[in-house]
């Protein structure tokens, strides 16, 4: 059972929940290279930018390649239009002018989400076990009936 359990809980905590928590002012984020984050690109950046990034897009998120007073360059994993719409990327890399973005945020364990999902889901295989037991294994020998002579 212990085995079945802590299996159980660290595909929870693998999987995590997470959230996006703002970084401040646009002109003053400076995230560290390899931070997880979504840019928000204004009206306007959507429109200069969708020769690169595609039409209607509003939301990148990546990694940060690079930051400096001018630009954030990221690896794109995915991009949502407008219209919710999300597109998977392979980590193409896109320039974005600080005047083209609307917002950046970084991607953050949510502890509590975590913990609530993870307690559930161990309560889960704990009622289950409970409730099927072992799957049929048995520690008590099988003794085959004895055939008497006539």
């Amino acid at each position: 059972m212990k085995s079945a359990l802590a299996a159980g809980l660290a595909c929870v905590l693998l999987a995590g929940c997470y959230r996006y928590q703002p970084l401040g002012s646009v002109d003053a984020a400076m995230p560290p290279t390899g931070t997880a984050v979504q840019v928000r690109l204004t009206t306007s950046g959507a429109t200069s930018l969708a020769s690169q990034v595609g039409p209607d897009i509003l939301y990148l998120q990546g990694q940060i390649v690079s930051a400096d007073p001018d630009a954030l360059t990221l690896a794109v994993t995915r991009s949502e239009t407008a219209r919710r719409i999300e597109i998977e990327w392979k980590g193409e890399q896109v320039t974005l002018p600080r005047g083209e973005i609307a917002s950046v945020e970084q991607k953050k364990l949510n502890v509590g989400s975590t913990v609530l999902i993870g307690g559930l889901a161990g309560g889960s295989v704990v009622a289950a076990y409970a409730l099927f037991g072992t799957g049929g294994s048995s520690t008590t020998p099988v003794t085959p009936p004895v055939i008497g002579h006539q």
